[in-house]
């Protein structure tokens, strides 16, 4: 549809296609937890009593994240996914004014921020060499700044004082910034999560260590405030049982998060020392994924897909040359690595 961020993920078509052709696809074109979602989280799911409604505020389950996090109920709202609540920030605190978002990055952002009437101003991503991000935030003087964390697609991680320096600077503006953690499980630094304080704001979800999507789960921390506004531009039952259910069952489930989390890391490792040593261009990640330079991305995607497996092309990000990977599981690193030579090796004798 007209005006919707495009973003690359397998399609109904493209399974349709390798089923009658007998090929069964691995998706790594969404970075999800390849070892998810845990059994407790989709036997809550399941038996979720979907004949009556849901809380409207989902009050029980915001309590219950609250504390884990060491946050009052005001201080968390939960959503239909982090990109209603993304959407909802823009409505709530964009003021119809400036929007600035450090990219390449999620899509969502920079269409939420139109859509509310705001003006949209890139940057640098401040994990990146050279980028000056908080000089930039007193520059454009913006009343939201997203920042993606570690960042999708290049994996790049802010350090906690930057962010500090960020929000201090979108503060003194009189803005907001929004860290949107959604990868932050996978890099587990615990001294580089940001802590809500004035003038910042942070998303977290259950969608990638849960590997739930369909689910539509996600949390936005705050000051009370900030999260009171955010609230009122949300409709009721936003949160529906299911999903309640299984963010419910997931607060029990930190120590399946951290293992996933090593054993992600551990392919990951892998999968970026192959394909650095066969000349690949590889960026370092902290996330669930690899952005890889191949030249073309959507031929290479096109090519992968008929090996077996299905990859991000990264042109929407503005990044044609590149593909996103997920991590897969371990079982799955050897057969990726050479259905990938192999592809290269294709497209090279083609051209």
């Amino acid at each position: 549809m007209t005006g919707r961020v495009v973003h690359g993920g397998v399609t109904a078509e493209e399974l349709a296609g390798a089923a009658a052709a007998g090929i069964e696809l691995v998706d790594l074109s969404a970075s999800l937890n390849p070892y998810g979602p845990h059994p407790d989280v989709l036997a809550a799911a399941r038996a979720a009593e979907v004949r009556r409604y849901p809380e409207a505020d989902a009050g029980t389950l915001r309590a219950a994240w609250a504390r884990e996090w060491g946050l009052t109920p005001g201080e968390v709202l939960a959503g239909n996914g982090t990109s209603e609540l993304i959407y909802l920030l823009c409505r709530a605190l964009g003021r119809s004014g400036r929007c600035l978002v450090f990219g390449p990055t999620f899509g969502e952002y920079a269409a939420a921020a139109r859509a509310a009437g705001m003006d949209v101003v890139t940057g640098p991503h401040p994990g990146g060499a050279g980028a000056e991000p908080a000089r930039l935030v007193e520059e454009v003087e913006p009343a939201l700044v997203f920042l993606c964390n570690p960042n999708n697609p290049t994996g790049a991680l802010c350090p906690r004082e930057d962010i500090a320096a960020l929000g201090a600077a979108a503060a003194r503006a009189g803005g907001r910034l929004v860290v949107d953690e959604a990868y932050m499980p996978f890099a587990w630094p615990e001294d580089e999560r940001a802590a809500p304080a004035p003038g910042l704001l942070v998303l977290r979800s259950l969608t990638k260590i849960h590997a739930v999507p369909g689910l539509r789960l996600g949390f936005l921390l705050g000051p009370g405030d900030d999260i009171a506004a955010v609230e009122a531009q949300q409709p009721p039952w936003a949160v529906s049982a299911p999903a309640a259910a299984a963010g419910m069952a997931a607060l029990g489930l930190e120590k399946f998060c951290r293992e996933s989390a090593r054993r992600v890391a551990a392919t990951r490792a892998r999968l970026f020392d192959a394909l650095e040593a066969a000349g690949f261009g590889v960026r370092p990640s902290l996330a669930n994924f690899l952005l890889v330079d191949v030249g073309d991305g959507a031929a290479f995607r096109a090519a992968l897909l008929r090996r077996g497996f299905a990859v991000r092309d990264c042109a929407s990000f503005g990044l044609p040359e590149f593909v996103r990977v997920a991590v897969p599981h371990e079982r799955d690193a050897g057969r990726l690595i050479e259905a990938m030579m192999e592809v290269r090796a294709w497209l090279a004798a083609e051209s």
